[in-house]
């Protein structure tokens, strides 16, 4: 009993300092796809103005900042009334195509190269004049956590039911995808902009899961049947126009 009750009361401690330390936290990652592929990225994450909160969130930044620096990614300080936190704006230009690169294997590839803590599946199913993406992301943010921060993975872990929801109260964490296309399918929390834009709640203390499919048009393709089409029925006006004068000569 006393060793229930002790372990019981270092939960609770581990919690309200959790609590204490990721007060308020909130953040917001809106990615923006345009139609030549390229991704604007926006991200904010900011707490409530504490000693060790700041301490904290200035610890996390300097442990991320360097790995993204090596994506051309930078990480600016944001304060606003009674909050602090950090910023990053980053285009992402997508990459020259020669026409032969099969989606599937792209996104395989792409697969392989998240961090810890992501998991990517994919299917696509090819159409002549399009092809559908059905795509599934996983992500636990505490696997991301930097091997110095291991002990409060451990903390969190730890937690008993109530402690997480007490501290799952505390922290705002979304997700926004701009699409140039309304998608054929999703697992959105909020669905805005003419239904082209997808807002996700993020949970951090749990496993997330990010479910989304689109059909993207073969431009070529369809440029390409446009065009003969427009070719057919210019032949068929020549050809009804050469009929029609023989016929009045006659």
């Amino acid at each position: 009993m006393n060793l229930y009750i002790s372990r019981s009361g270092r939960l609770i401690v581990a919690a309200a300092l959790l609590l204490f330390l990721c007060s308020c936290a909130r953040g917001n990652a809106h990615a923006t796809v345009h139609i030549d592929r390229s991704v604007d990225l926006d991200v904010e994450v900011s707490v409530s103005e504490n000693t060790l909160s700041s301490l904290y969130l200035q610890k996390a930044v300097e442990d991320y900042a360097q790995p993204l620096e090596q994506y051309g990614i930078q990480i600016e300080p944001l304060q606003e009334s009674g909050r602090e936190g950090f910023q990053l704006h980053h285009t992402f230009t997508a990459p020259k195509s020669d026409g032969n690169t099969d989606p599937a294997e792209a996104l395989e590839k792409l697969s392989q190269q998240l961090p810890k803590g992501m998991t990517l599946s994919s299917a696509v199913e090819k159409h002549f004049f399009s092809t559908d993406y059905h795509l599934q992301l996983s992500a636990d943010f505490l696997q991301m956590l930097p091997d110095s921060d291991q002990s409060l993975t451990k903390s969190l872990k730890s937690m008993n039911f109530i402690a997480k929801k007490l501290l799952a109260q505390q922290l705002d964490f979304s997700f926004d995808l701009a699409l140039p296309i309304r998608p054929l399918d999703h697992n959105a929390n909020q669905v805005t902009g003419n239904g082209k834009t997808l807002t996700w709640d993020i949970s951090p203390l749990s496993e997330n899961r990010l479910e989304l499919a689109v059909r993207v048009p073969n431009l070529g393709r369809i440029a390409t049947a446009a065009a003969v089409v427009l070719l057919a029925v210019i032949a068929l006006v020549l050809f009804w126009v050469r009929q029609r004068k023989k016929r009045s000569k006659s």
